[in-house]
């Protein structure tokens, strides 16, 4: 019976959410479709039956792209698609609210049946599922950065050294795109197309600058951007500003050191009581339910709640430092 109840949720749910979507942007489908009557060029079809420089996609990717055309949006989709360059990840902005909908949708019906049909752990299930999503796409986001900036030191040194050698910084760009690991070959590989297509050098930079966000890169693009206008040796200049990012990366890597043993306490305070009360939970549910149904129960659940946060806020407050 709860399986059923969860299916007819799960259903209404998604149903509900289809049409609000689909009535809201109607207006702007019907505009591109009226568009694309005037503008688009017919496309010649080989004998395979695709057009021409269209890919064959996966079974799932081709059904989320059928499911994204349904969650368009032109105000949203430019935030999440910038968000989604700076990850690193190749999805459309509908895509990703087409996954966050989805996971949203699954994670209220396994709770629904988990729990026996009861609404609140749906409602809690949905949230869950919008949140997994934002916050994949947020780490991955860090890692990304994480790792250019470990890798922008000795890109500037390779540049430094073309420039020496009597290559321009065009080529010297192109050698970092070629010779460097991801994710900094991609970023300088996409800088040299934009230069190559016509971009002004200080504009192809700034973009750069904004699909990364990286203070480090801001500083080398200020270099070369007024050495640019005013002259000067910038491989020298270059060197220098390599210098001073090595010496940030390995000042962090100390303080990430030193306050290892506060991150590794916030986590295991702030773990503590989850895995307790699952585990007693597992044990005596009756003995853990008390503290779900009564209202000073649950009045304590909610203070239990914000007292996690904010301790998680303050320790990270206490062990992180900017340098």
């Amino acid at each position: 019976m709860a399986l059923v109840i969860a299916a007819a949720v799960f259903a209404a749910t998604f149903t509900v959410i289809l049409l609000i979507w689909t009535y809201a942007g109607s207006g702007k489908r019907g505009i591109v479709a009226r568009l694309h009557q005037y503008v688009a060029a017919p496309q010649p079809v080989p004998a395979a039956g695709r057009a021409l420089g269209e890919r064959k996609l996966s079974g799932l990717r081709s059904l989320l792209r059928k499911l994204s055309k349904y969650f368009e949006s032109p105000q949203w989709g430019r935030l999440i698609e910038h968000k989604l360059i700076q990850a690193g990840l190749p999805l459309k902005g509908s895509e990703f609210i087409a996954i966050c909908m989805i996971a949203a949708l699954s994670g209220a019906a396994l709770l629904l049946a988990l729990s026996g049909g009861r609404l609140g752990a749906a409602f809690s299930g949905m949230a869950a599922g919008l949140i997994l999503p934002v916050l994949f796409l947020r780490l991955k986001i860090q890692r990304r950065l994480k790792a250019f900036n470990a890798q922008l030191g000795d890109a500037l040194i390779l540049i430094a050294n073309s420039l020496r050698t009597g290559y321009s910084f065009l080529q010297a760009v192109e050698m970092v795109a070629r010779e460097m690991p991801p994710p900094i070959a991609h970023e300088f590989s996409r800088l040299l197309k934009e230069m190559n297509l016509g971009v002004v050098a200080e504009d192809a930079l700034n973009n750069m600058a904004k699909r990364m966000n990286s203070d480090d890169l801001d500083l080398v693009i200020t270099a070369v951007v007024i050495q640019r206008q005013v002259g000067g040796n910038l491989a020298e200049i270059l060197d220098n500003i390599a210098v001073t990012i090595r010496e940030r990366v390995k000042i962090k890597g100390e303080i990430r050191t030193l306050t290892a043993q506060g991150r590794i306490s916030g986590i295991i305070i702030s773990a503590l009581p989850v895995c307790i009360g699952g585990f007693i939970y597992l044990i005596n549910p009756e003995y853990m339910r008390l503290l779900f149904v009564h209202p000073l129960g649950r009045l304590m659940l909610v203070l239990a709640v914000m007292s996690q946060v904010f301790g998680i806020i303050m320790i990270r407050r206490v062990v992180s430092i900017e340098v």
